[in-house]
């Protein structure tokens, strides 16, 4: 067995009998940044020195390519070779290529300067594929290898995690509805829910929703069980009560809140910070808290605080997601179980094993519940079996 995955945008193949990993080049994103890196080397004379002095040229043609905005949203197998979706800045692209890391040839499914994509799940040989015009508003399509597509949703949704059933004609997907203002612009998201959409009758009803949580990433099983990941809407909530620390500490903290409005408001909307130029200890602070917090799904998680809390338990791989986000089996009945706390991502085998991630490590569980480590792997999502 092989487990394809994406981890910080990058592709990985882990082949479990071998125990050997391997990183799958992501042709268009190398292609895309090697193109930027040449079209700056020709421009670097009005970029450094005098030159750039004279031409009044700044920091925005010096951005590094490397950290150019590419990210890696869906990832799949199909015909034995790996199929991805990169969206690079505005344009959004689906390539196929071969899992061989010395076989550089990709072929093109589809790009757009009008749409991204999401993930998306294949079986037959076509997507199903959550796009849009942009990141916010993606509905369900479904599409073949040419690149020719259906859509199936829309409306003031968004709509991910696209997965085919396996018992019936039609794909399963989270979708959560969007409010907005007076004014018209988008002032919160609801809590995620998980619906199916009828192929045969092309329509589509509510699975599974509770204002009170998100409903993620569900997959279905040949006997029709549901898995999905569950979490608290909004993410964790603070405990209640308030300490004597609370009290005390008011004064300065609403003094400190008051002043990062300002700032934040006079840094965009004024070009300059009003912590003035020596700022040391404040970009230490931001660049530790990038390293440590991590958003996911729309909640902020401090990646540090969940590692030390999980190591806390008796589980030799913990990860760092909170155990407030678990897979959840559903059977056709109705019922419903646990099957592990603190999943980030995950995927079903053919013989019934869930292959998952927890933000460190990737791990299986079979049929009676055994759980076996597989590797460690940083933030592996998009997980799909070859």
């Amino acid at each position: 067995m092989k487990i394809i995955y994406s981890s910080e945008n990058k592709i990985f193949c882990f082949d479990d009998e071998n125990k050997s990993l391997t990183e799958i080049p992501c042709g268009k994103i190398i292609k895309y940044r090697e193109t930027v890196r040449s079209i700056r080397q020709r421009k670097e004379w009005k970029t450094s020195g005098s030159g750039a002095e004279f031409m009044g040229m700044y920091s925005a043609d010096n951005i590094d390519p490397d950290i150019l905005p590419a990210k890696i949203t869906g990832l799949g197998v199909c015909g034995g070779e790996i199929v991805y979706a990169v969206n690079l800045e505005d344009v959004g692209s689906i390539y196929h290529r071969s899992s061989d890391p010395s076989d550089d040839a990709e072929g093109l499914v589809r790009a757009s300067n009008d749409f991204v994509f999401g993930s998306f799940d294949v079986k037959d040989g076509k997507l199903a594929v959550s796009m849009g015009a942009n990141p916010s508003f993606l509905h369900i399509a479904v599409m073949d290898m040419q690149g020719r597509f259906d859509e199936y949703t829309d409306g003031d949704t968004i709509e991910e995690d696209p997965c085919w059933s396996q018992t019936r004609n039609g794909i399963y997907f989270s979708t959560a509805g969007y409010a907005r203002d007076q004014y018209g612009s988008i002032s919160a998201i609801g809590p995620r829910s998980i619906a199916f959409l009828d192929l045969n009758t092309k329509t589509m009803s509510e699975i599974i929703a509770d204002d009170a949580y998100d409903f993620l990433h569900p997959h279905e099983d040949k006997q029709g069980n549901l898995y999905y990941i569950k979490q608290p809407y909004g993410g964790e909530k603070p405990k209640s009560g308030i300490t004597f620390k609370d009290v005390v500490m008011f004064p300065y903290r609403l003094i400190k809140g008051l002043f990062g409005f300002l700032n934040f408001f006079a840094t965009v909307f004024g070009g300059e910070s009003l912590k003035g130029n020596d700022n040391s200890f404040d970009n230490t602070k931001t660049k530790n808290r990038s390293k440590k917090d991590i958003i996911i799904e729309g909640n902020i998680i401090n990646a540090e605080k969940m590692n030390k809390i999980n190591s806390e338990s008796d589980d030799n791989n913990s990860g760092i997601m909170p155990l407030s986000r678990a897979l959840i089996k559903r059977s056709p009945d109705g019922s419903e179980e646990i099957v592990k706390k603190g999943v980030l991502d995950f995927n079903l085998t053919e013989n019934g094993e869930i292959i998952f991630s927890n933000g460190r490590h990737i791990s299986k569980t079979d049929k009676n519940g055994n759980e076996t480590h597989i590797t460690k792997a940083a933030l592996a999502v998009n997980i799909s079996i070859k």
